[in-house]
């Protein structure tokens, strides 16, 4: 099989996230980080399949106190990274880290506040958000910043709380808002690289949740696939808990992961619009994909 790069591999350096929202999956995993010498031989091994990694599948990367040694490795292996965070943790010395040459992105996910039970006002939470974006901005005129805002849903419940954090985040920025209209654009830009994204809110797949079909197509191992903390190697960033696990990149290479019997009935799958997964077959948000 060639080797066909990937838009983006997800690379999971903690599956440690310290917040609780209500949106998103609360894992039973063990908690762990991958040691740098395992994310090393990812990056090297990644380098042949994607020139882009995210530091993401649902721990947050600013919890690794020693991520810039990650970044280092990173940069070393000529990857591009792109860091998902909900920037709750963010400490000061975060500005001159994530100035860092293999950053090509940073995304915060601005629901996280309304989906937890934080000691801190959402004036505040945006607050240091806000200060870390000017402060990266005037270092940094490279990378892209990105305020997701992944709530929309059918009865447009969130639009009051989208439209409070965006007219703050305007103000200070010290950006002229002259209108929020969310419900028509998928993006907004506020300053030079730093916009705001907007999207519907997905159900994490899982077992239990209510079967989809045995028909479709997905980006998984096409476009994307996932390695959490522990080496185990999924099919996309949604496997949180390696319900489809294909192998550890611990024990055996990448290449070969990606070339195994379950991988290659995976892609053949997709490719002709088969399901072989029973976890696939009970994921709603590969519905958006034709």
């Amino acid at each position: 099989m060639s080797k066909k790069k990937m838009q983006k591999i997800y690379i999971e350096l903690t599956s440690k996230c310290g917040l609780s929202c209500d949106f998103c999956p609360s894992a039973s995993r063990t908690l762990s980080t991958m040691d740098l010498a395992l994310f090393e031989k990812v990056n090297k091994e990644v380098k042949a399949f994607t020139n882009d990694i995210a530091y993401h599948v649902v721990g947050d990367p600013l919890l690794v106190e020693n991520i810039k040694e990650y970044l280092d490795i990173s940069y070393e292996a000529g990857l591009n990274v792109h860091i998902t965070t909900a920037g709750y943790y963010l400490k000061p010395w975060h500005v001159e880290v994530l100035n860092h040459p293999a950053i090509k992105q940073i995304n915060f996910s601005l629901n996280s506040y309304r989906g937890n039970k934080l000691p801190i006002s959402l004036e505040k939470y945006l607050e240091k958000i806000a200060d870390f974006t000017l402060a990266f901005r005037a270092l940094n005129l490279k990378s892209f910043i990105n305020y997701r805002l992944w709530n929309e849903e059918d009865n447009n419940s969130q639009k009051e709380y989208n439209e409070k954090v965006i007219a703050i985040m305007f103000d200070r920025l010290g950006a002229r808002l002259s209108e929020v209209n969310a419900d028509t654009k998928k993006s907004l830009r506020v300053i030079s690289k730093v916009l705001f994204n907007f999207d519907a809110l997905f159900t994490w797949p899982s077992l239990e949740a209510p079967f989809v079909s045995e028909k479709g197509y997905c980006h998984g191992l096409n476009s994307q696939m996932a390695i959490l903390s522990n080496g185990e190697v999924v099919p996309c960033c949604f496997d949180y808990e390696a319900v489809i696990n294909l192998g550890n990149v611990k024990d055996e290479s990448l290449d070969d992961i990606i070339n195994n019997s379950q991988s290659k009935a995976i892609i053949d799958g997709f490719k002709s619009g088969n399901i072989t997964e029973e976890l696939c077959r009970h994921c709603a948000y590969r519905t958006k994909f034709k």
